[in-house]
């Protein structure tokens, strides 16, 4: 969701953009973090308490959690009315992210606008209008179930090589990087 890139896409490519689906949770987890730190900085002393070290707790899907990270999270959900209404706002939007039929798809994520605008929260309607400034390749996500997930494994790899040994000439490096997508290929990674 870069526009500079995705300029470059329609400007060199005939392909559609296909935003993966972490991206958007990403987002979705960024504004979820934004209404946490805001009840944070307006809560009582004893509350804060209650709300220190819960980030990756509220960033978790609810289907993911242990029996005991479920408690806790009720626990601190029960407390704070906006924090509720934020989470499940996240939880909402990543459950159609699952969805497999991107008519249906497109359907829920109405609903799920409906939903954001009667919230008024703020933060969450930021991420409305840019889920919405990028519809075309969120939708495209339910079309085509393609992720980046394999692209950014091999990236990473090649940081790593990269970091690992120090190589400063992009001409020498460009064998190495070759060689381990040759082996990954045979691997079958």
């Amino acid at each position: 969701m870069w526009d500079p890139y995705i300029a470059s896409v329609h400007k060199y490519t005939g392909a559609e953009i296909v935003f993966d689906k972490f991206h958007v949770a990403k987002k979705a987890n960024e504004a979820l973090d934004s209404v946490r730190k805001k009840e944070f900085r307006n809560s009582t002393p004893e509350d804060r308490r209650d709300m220190k070290n819960k980030r990756l707790l509220i960033h978790r899907r609810e289907k993911n959690l242990p029996d005991d990270k479920r408690e806790s999270l009720a626990a601190l959900l029960a407390k704070n009315e906006t924090l509720t209404k934020a989470y499940l706002l996240k939880e909402q939007l990543l459950h159609i992210l699952d969805e497999y039929d991107w008519q249906l798809a497109e359907q829920r994520l109405v609903t799920w606008k409906k939903n954001v605008l009667d919230s008024g929260l703020k933060e969450i309607e930021k991420l409305l209008k840019t889920l919405y400034n990028y519809m075309y390749g969120i939708l495209n996500y339910f079309k085509y179930r393609l992720t980046n997930a394999g692209s950014e494994g091999f990236n990473n790899k090649i940081n790593l090589i990269r970091r690992s040994y120090g190589y400063h000439d992009i001409e020498y490096f460009k064998p190495k990087i070759l060689l381990e997508f040759a082996k990954a290929k045979i691997c079958g990674q």
